[in-house]
């Protein structure tokens, strides 16, 4: 006799019955997604914190910080969500539409991307 994945009963009825209840089956399968999940809300958080970041330097026309500045605002460089490469070969890593370059060692260049240069096309519903 089979038992409940999730609670342990024994099932009673269909032969590839796999949980004694519908409570039993959406709280196992939340169990197992519930560390994914997890880590993709804390790189989520750290890639919107990276943007929120940047946008407020952008915003108040800054376009060239130091990385101390940077990492002091709490900016974290290990998370971006790709890299542009603009048409005079520089290479910019990406938190969305926010872009930043590293032009020395202490200096960053921000930009921010135009629709045109953002590589995430928008479905529309049909």
């Amino acid at each position: 006799m089979p038992y409940c994945k999730e609670c342990g009963i024994q099932l009673i009825g269909r032969t590839d019955k796999k949980f004694c209840s519908d409570f039993c089956r959406i709280h196992y399968h939340n169990t197992l997604n519930r560390q994914s999940n997890e880590i993709i809300k804390i790189i989520n958080k750290k890639l919107k914190k990276n943007a929120l970041i940047l946008d407020k330097l952008i915003s108040h026309d800054i376009t060239t910080v130091k990385i101390d500045l940077l990492r002091s605002e709490g900016f974290d460089f290990v998370f971006f969500t790709h890299e542009h490469t603009v048409p005079a070969g520089e290479k910019y890593k990406c938190c969305y539409n926010y872009g930043y370059h590293h032009i020395d060692h202490d200096d960053i260049l921000l930009i921010c991307l135009g629709e045109a240069e953002y590589p995430i096309t928008l479905l529309k519903p049909l």
